[in-house]
């Protein structure tokens, strides 16, 4: 799916902006960025597995 290579992408994008601080504040803009999008990719991931059970 094309969206989740998107999201994919994004999230590799987002791993290189990471300074990977010896301790990660919930309040860091790319601590944000990484959950958003890999609830969005979990999200895509399981509405593909759904429509894909689905005749």
């Amino acid at each position: 799916m094309l969206q989740l290579e998107k999201v994919g992408k994004a999230l590799a994008a987002i791993e290189e902006c990471c300074g990977k601080c010896a301790i990660c504040s919930p309040d860091c803009p790319v601590a944000i960025a990484r959950r958003s999008m890999a609830g969005l990719k979990y999200d895509l991931e399981q509405y593909e597995a759904d429509s894909q059970e689905q005749p």
